[in-house]
């Protein structure tokens, strides 16, 4: 595995746990913020792997 693919992996598992955080908390209304930064990331991951 490469090393970009493997951060890009890092940081996805990172943004996840932001997101459980959040509906863990209660805190609905703040779900979108680590999803904007977690669909980004997953994308490029993706297109990581496929390359």
């Amino acid at each position: 595995m490469r090393a970009e693919v493997a951060a890009g992996a890092g940081l996805v598992l990172y943004f996840r746990g932001a997101v459980v955080t959040v509906v863990r908390a209660r805190s609905f209304s703040h779900i979108p913020y680590p999803l904007m930064y977690l669909a980004p990331v997953a994308a490029a991951v993706a297109l990581g792997l496929a390359a």
